[in-house]
Parts: structure tokens; C-alpha cells; sequence
């Protein structure tokens, strides 16, 4: 649970750095599914709040639904953070 803890940290590049190692071998086997859904449900939403419109959208366009499946949560997000950036045209595109 530390790792997701970082998360509330609103800390983008911690999250970037807790990211690489998570993706470094077989890391991602030390979680189960249940957490790391979890872990990924927090990094997108933090993606959401602190990040580009653009750069949401490509981790968007990586992580779903190959990583994880939005939760409604993480949908009200991005189209929060779309509406944001005023990319509303983008929506059937996630959709």
C-alpha cells in the first residue's frame, strides 16, 4: 500500500519515477491484480489533474484498456481535465 500512498503525494514526478520502477522486470508481479488496478486507477487520475491534455491522452490511448480498465472515477477525470483544456471534440475518440 506505500506505493500507492505516493500517489496522494499530488507528486507527478514521484509518480513518474514510482512508474519507471514498476515497469523495470517482473516489479509489476509483486502486486495483485486488485492492487495494481488500484495502482494505475491512482497514477491516471494524478495524470489527469497535473499533466498536459496531450500527454493524457497518450498514457490514456497506452494504458486502456491493455493495463487497466477505467474505473467511473478515472473517466470523470479525463473528461474533467478535458473539458479543462477545452478538447470536449476529443470525447467519442476515448469513448
Amino acid at each position: 500500500t506505500g506505493l500507492l500512498q505516493c500517489c496522494d503525494l499530488k507528486d507527478i514526478k514521484l509518480a513518474y519515477q514510482l512508474n519507471k520502477a514498476m515497469e523495470k522486470g517482473d516489479n509489476w508481479k509483486f502486486l495483485d491484480m486488485d492492487r495494481l488496478n488500484a495502482y494505475w486507477s491512482k497514477f491516471f487520475s494524478l495524470l489527469c489533474m497535473m499533466e498536459q491534455i496531450d500527454v493524457v491522452l497518450k498514457w490514456y490511448k497506452e494504458m486502456s484498456p491493455s493495463v487497466f480498465y477505467p474505473t467511473p472515477k478515472n473517466i470523470l477525470d479525463l473528461l474533467q481535465a478535458l473539458d479543462a483544456a477545452n478538447h470536449l471534440e476529443v470525447i467519442p475518440s476515448v469513448w
